[in-house]
């Protein structure tokens, strides 16, 4: 069930009105999973875990709110996702009309404003996920809380992981621990020994760990993204060629995260870890994946790095660096001083990377 904050939601209520009224809108619909989640504090309308879009559409005018949805649904969203919040409830039966013609009848002869396609809205949702940022303290404080929680679970997935069993199992592992959490991965790679170096994305297979294993789920809770990569080495020592890459890629991070500054160019940030692999003689590794992508309610793009966008306050962003055999991936915000890297909660064990005047602690590879 959804732990609602009613300043929160008059927080949002109000700079959604005032997003509205600087565009010339008098109504706005709110369909998608990841602004309902923003507006609502972390509710989640679903049904269908594997879609966007909810079956609980939120109207939103300049003096009342509305969920939208059919009777079979409505109160379950409510109850679980929204009660104690200031929504007026509408219930629709299955045979009479859709979600969307509802919302639009709500609306007659209004300016509307959509988070989804609809026939007579003007479709913005690149400008929703705008608002989303900055955060308010209570949600960074809840992304801090989810930052930890995924640190404590893939430590203690890999810490139970043992030689033999097979890629799926291990990804089962995870299935379970995440679901405990209300957590269902969108995106779930377990790759083990010669299949990390062949492949980027290495979906679980029937093949067994013997050695060296990459685990990176990327999930939320409450809506807001965790997506992030860990290595683990078990029966040896740590081999040397891995350790010097892992070294590199953390070295990669740390200059990456140290400029995640509001106002810099997203470019800029990407660009900086090109000389280090450079130096290490590992040029073409810059080009072979895609450097991180920005995330928070919305899962994850890669699109803003690729047009040089500026950061902004608060900004999440889950950085992947990759050489062939080995990955890191964390969660970063953007502050003031550099970006604060949340999914490095310690529970994993971690070291300390400088660059320049700003220092993180970054997860080491697991060895057991």
């Amino acid at each position: 069930m959804n732990r609602i904050n009613i300043s929160d939601f008059e927080y949002k209520k109000l700079k959604l009105r005032r997003y509205m009224a600087e565009n010339g809108y008098e109504g706005a619909v709110v369909a998608r999973r990841d602004n309902f989640a923003w507006f609502t504090f972390g509710g989640d309308n679903k049904i269908f875990r594997s879609t966007d879009v909810g079956y609980g559409i939120l109207v939103v005018t300049m003096d009342t709110v509305f969920l939208i949805a059919q009777t079979m649904d409505a109160d379950r969203i409510y109850d679980d996702e929204l009660r104690g919040l200031d929504i007026e409830v509408h219930k629709i039966r299955w045979c009479d009309e859709s979600r969307e013609a509802a919302a639009m009848n709500l609306l007659r002869g209004k300016k509307i404003v959509s988070d989804i396609p609809i026939h007579g809205t003007d479709y913005r949702f690149d400008d929703f996920v705008d608002l989303h940022t900055p955060y308010t303290p209570a949600e960074i404080q809840r992304y801090h809380e989810v930052g930890a929680l995924c640190d404590r679970m893939l430590f203690e997935i890999a810490d139970n992981v043992r030689p033999g069993m097979t890629e799926q199992e291990i990804a089962a592992m995870i299935l379970y621990a995440y679901g405990r959490e209300t957590m269902v991965p969108k995106v779930l790679l377990v790759g083990s020994d010669e299949r990390i170096s062949k492949y980027r994305h290495p979906n679980a297979s029937d093949k067994k760990l013997e050695q060296i294993l990459l685990l990176a789920p990327a999930a939320d809770k409450f809506g807001l993204h965790c997506n992030i990569s860990r290595m683990a080495v078990y029966g040896n020592d740590i081999p040397k060629q891995l350790a010097e890459k892992y070294e590199l890629l953390n070295q990669c991070l740390a200059v990456t995260a140290s400029l995640c500054i509001p106002g810099t160019g997203m470019g800029e940030v990407v660009s900086a870890r090109r000389p280090i692999l450079e130096d290490a003689g590992l040029t073409e590794e810059y080009f072979n994946h895609y450097p991180g992508a920005t995330t928070g309610y919305f899962m994850g793009s890669s699109q803003p790095l690729i047009e040089n966008q500026l950061i902004k306050e608060t900004q999440c962003f889950d950085w992947f660096i990759t050489v062939t055999g080995a990955k890191v991936e964390e969660l970063v915000m953007a502050g003031e001083r550099g970006g604060m890297v949340l999914s490095a909660a310690g529970t994993w064990p971690v070291k300390p990377y400088p660059a320049g005047d700003y220092r993180c602690d970054l997860p080491w590879i697991y060895c057991k």
